[in-house]
């Protein structure tokens, strides 16, 4: 790079003087390498009850204002059209944490091209395979997550080595990464590794059919010498089919995940994590989530309309004898969005969680009813 400091602050002066486009303003371009930034705000306005009812009393928790669900910070360095680094910093609310808004790194890695576009590595804390591409089709991040995402059975970026590519004229896309499984948030080392994979099908333009495994720790997996291991072997396969243009798509997905001890001592909530509550407390029990979702959006110019729906079933075995009685999640988001001009947007949503046996009480039941103002903002 031979350009002086006074070019870049010249660049950037310039950059930030025009109107943000999508994917960022180039403050640096000197025709091989750039620097490109991005901006990514959820600002989210609606009032929550949650009701907890236990033996036919209700005990209602009613809350109301703005969050700042997430504000993503990106820089973007292409040395040339084969590498790249990127860095992301995540803004979140944590409400267990003293100071509850606070600065995460979500992304820090490089990126090169070793066979072209079919065998790209990745190393550092980058995406996982699945969350980030059915975010791309289900395009509504700002008001829900994906299945996998929202019931913790994967995270959306954890450290380690990825390697991905397009085949076959681009009719086969995959993702593999081996990864700590801690999570971003944490990226503790472990005793056990992670490994996912994503394998992505397109016959015809619009149609994806896509499968993943995961198999690994979560970062649970400790080796001590003269210490009993202990750990959660965990295990998610999962299938997606939807159909699409750029006005349209509709979607499913089916998921399978197993979460088993592996130890005395290991104590660990699962089978949908913030909202269930069995828990893998001795060795050999283990927790099994089937789950589907069905989604779709449409866009008619500046409107928009959307809506999902997801059930999930989570069924807790201990000493080899399953509970009779499973707890069931069900949950139904649907949403009117606006446009008024381009890289902003508003929706009125309604979104609506019934969480029936809670810990295989059939007397307990949550339900988590939210609804308001939702916005995405994009740099």
């Amino acid at each position: 790079m031979k350009a002086s400091m006074k070019t870049i602050a010249a660049a950037a002066m310039v950059a930030f003087a025009t109107p943000a486009i999508a994917g960022g303003v180039n403050v640096y371009d000197d025709g091989e390498s750039k620097l490109k930034l991005e901006a990514l705000f959820y600002l989210n306005t609606f009032h929550q009850t949650d009701d907890r009812v236990t033996a036919g009393n209700s005990v209602k928790t009613k809350t109301a204002g703005l969050a700042v669900d997430r504000a993503y910070f990106t820089a973007k360095y292409y040395f040339n059209n084969d590498w790249m680094m990127r860095l992301t910093t995540d803004i979140g609310h944590e409400s267990t944490l003293s100071k509850q808004q606070n600065v995460y790194l979500k992304y820090a890695y490089v990126e090169g091209k070793l066979a072209g576009k079919a065998a790209v590595l990745r190393l550092g804390q980058s995406h996982t395979p699945w969350i980030d591409y059915e975010q791309g089709l289900w395009k509504h991040r700002y008001v829900a997550k994906v299945m996998s995402d929202q019931y913790k059975f994967d995270t959306s970026a954890d450290l380690g080595l990825g390697l991905k590519g397009k085949v076959a004229d681009g009719m086969v896309d995959y993702f593999v990464t081996a990864t700590n499984g801690s999570g971003y948030g944490n990226g503790a080392r472990t005793a056990g590794a992670d490994y996912s994979g994503r394998i992505g099908i397109h016959p015809i333009k619009g149609l994806d059919f896509d499968l993943q495994y995961l198999t690994g720790y979560h970062g649970s997996k400790t080796s001590v010498t003269g210490v009993a291991p202990a750990a959660v072997k965990s295990s998610l396969t999962q299938a997606m089919l939807s159909y699409g243009t750029k006005t349209f798509r509709i979607g499913g997905n089916y998921l399978i995940n197993k979460d088993k001890a592996e130890g005395a001592g290991v104590s660990t909530t699962h089978g949908g994590n913030a909202s269930a509550s069995f828990k893998t407390a001795v060795n050999s029990d283990e927790v099994k989530s089937t789950g589907y979702a069905l989604w779709g959006w449409a866009k008619f110019d500046q409107f928009g309309v959307f809506g999902r729906f997801e059930n999930l079933k989570n069924q807790f075995t201990s000493g080899g004898i399953a509970n009779a009685t499973k707890e069931k999640v069900d949950r139904y988001v649907v949403g009117v969005e606006y446009s008024p001009i381009k890289n902003v947007t508003f929706a009125l949503v309604g979104d609506s969680t019934k969480l029936k046996n809670r810990g295989g009480n059939i007397t307990v039941t949550d339900k988590d009813t939210r609804y308001g103002l939702y916005s995405e903002i994009k740099l």
